[in-house]
């Protein structure tokens, strides 16, 4: 008696993890345990934090294994090396400014001393941690500019400080000219002016900080006489009473 043919077992189908693929679910921290959810991240991005500050290639696994996390959980925060770099270095950013530029900002000094005070604390805070700014600004350039939701947005720190530093001339120099003087003065903060004027024009740390003083200086003093032309032009101004008198 034949015993009866089996039917060929079907070949099982071989799903290989990739490591680069991006997960379909991604960890959503409004819901379910958010605070568990928020220490698994914010230990992803401490320590690769640590390793940007050491200047160290990594990939997500890396930090995976590191941080005591598994290694799928770990891309379901995040998917690329890229956007777990950006993450951990405005994790750094925003541990890097202490309340020393704060104060600065809001001391009883003078506008100017404050503005002063200002682009060398600046410049000494860049110094000090330059690996996490240029790794920053390199993400931001190397981001397609279509690609805006995978861009890290840069921390605005320079314009609140300029801003405090300021704020007592906001009305003498109008809503629209103080802005202008902040988006100007911004330009003698950050790793951009470092760039610029220590890379490309050789200069020295402390011959760009002297640079970037005058600069500021020259620029507060042009909105402070141009605001008060403005002010003697207009009617019941001196220039506009000395027209009349005429």
């Amino acid at each position: 008696m034949k015993r009866p043919q089996r039917k060929p077992a079907r070949p099982r189908r071989l799903v290989q993890a990739s490591s680069t693929s991006e997960p379909r679910t991604r960890a959503n921290l409004s819901i379910g345990r958010v605070n568990q959810k928020l220490r698994t991240r914010d230990a992803l991005v401490s320590v690769a934090a640590e390793l940007i500050r050491r200047g160290e290639a990594f990939s997500v696994p890396d930090v995976a294994d590191r941080a005591g996390v598994s290694r799928p959980t770990a891309y379901r925060y995040f998917s690329t090396p890229e956007l777990l770099r950006a993450q951990a270095t405005l994790f750094a950013a925003g541990r890097i400014e202490t309340s020393a530029l704060d104060q600065v900002a809001g001391g009883s000094a003078s506008p100017q001393n404050k503005l002063d005070a200002l682009i060398v604390g600046s410049d000494k805070m860049v110094a000090a941690h330059e690996t996490e700014f240029r790794s920053l600004l390199r993400l931001s350039l190397e981001t397609p500019s279509r690609d805006t939701g995978s861009r890290p947005r840069r921390p605005q720190f320079r314009r609140e400080w300029l801003s405090a530093a300021l704020a007592e001339l906001r009305d003498n120099l109008g809503g629209k000219r103080f802005q202008r003087l902040i988006a100007a003065l911004s330009l003698m903060c950050g790793i951009e002016s470092v760039i610029v004027l220590c890379d490309v024009l050789q200069m020295t740390p402390q011959q760009a900080t002297e640079t970037k003083r005058w600069a500021a200086r020259l620029l507060l003093d042009a909105a402070l006489g141009e605001a008060a032309s403005c002010r003697e032009a207009q009617p019941g101004g001196a220039r506009s009473r000395a027209r009349r008198s005429k």
